[in-house]
């Protein structure tokens, strides 16, 4: 009722257009183009964002990472972080090891030494016709008998597995190779791993060096594979048999071992040798 007095405090209210503000901006026209400071805002927001929104990986987009490209991108990783460390431990003076010499045939070397030593032995020049083979391992069972039995029974079970792998003889292919000297053919030789140790982990590596002609990876892997599952294993008293996983890779001219054991680990995960 208009005779009923309103208290002076009541703020009062106006009817609004629809798409229309409260106050000063209640005659501007809804279709005009923004303010001034509005569209620089606008502008502003859009150049700090970035001209490709989509997801990438060191620079390549996440829809183009194949299960290849993954593989690569993390050994080269890895192989930069251990760069990385190792002129670290320079720069500090805390060199791991200051030996020059190879380790001896069937020493099994730590996981910290590994990598320095694989290095310094495809620093050496490679004989004649022949090739280096990497060869990783993977004891499946490690988890299972580190819960079971406690983490030393699973150490004991890795240390027993290193010591038959450093052992293991194995011939580089199935064909038979001819001998000049005595002119007739005869069956490949046996080698062994030149260097040997443990990856980290359920892990396990090394190098052989074996000839070129007729060479079979496969071949290779199963050898070595079957030599150390010949005979069971004992934790804590009880015999069992391991899952055992082993791939082995050709190493490239130039290429580093943690290269080759992100090859092989790549191999390992994809089947079933």
């Amino acid at each position: 009722m208009n005779d009923i007095q309103q208290p002076a405090s009541l703020a009062l209210v106006r009817p609004r257009d629809e798409g229309r503000s409260q106050g000063g901006g209640a005659g501007r026209d809804p279709g005009a183009p923004p303010a001034k400071k509005v569209a620089d805002a606008y502008k502003e927001n859009a150049k700090a964002k970035p001209v490709d929104d989509r997801i990438t990986i060191l620079g390549i987009p996440a829809e183009q990472i194949t299960p290849a490209t993954q593989a690569a991108l993390a050994s080269l990783v890895a192989e930069v972080n251990f760069l990385r460390s190792a002129a670290r431990r320079m720069e500090s003076g805390m060199i791991i090891s200051k030996r020059d010499t190879l380790p001896a045939e069937g020493e099994v070397v730590p996981a910290d030494l590994l990598p320095i030593q694989l290095a310094r032995f495809l620093a050496l020049a490679p004989a004649p016709d022949t090739v280096r083979v990497l060869v990783l391992a993977y004891l499946g069972t490690f988890e299972d008998v580190r819960r079971s039995s406690g983490l030393l029974a699973a150490n004991g079970l890795l240390a027993d597995l290193a010591q038959r792998m450093s052992r293991a003889e194995f011939a580089p292919s199935t064909e038979e190779v001819f001998d000049v000297v005595q002119g007739k053919t005869h069956a490949p030789g046996l080698f062994k791993l030149r260097v040997m140790g443990y990856a980290g982990g359920s892990s396990l590596a090394g190098i052989a060096e074996v000839p070129a002609h007729g060479l079979d990876e496969t071949h290779i892997s199963r050898q070595i594979r079957d030599r150390c599952l010949e005979t069971g294993f004992n934790v804590g008293g009880i015999d069992m048999s391991v899952a055992l996983s082993v791939a082995a890779v050709v190493i490239s001219a130039n290429e580093g071992a943690l290269t080759a054991m992100a090859r092989a680990d790549h191999l390992l995960r994809g089947s079933n040798v």
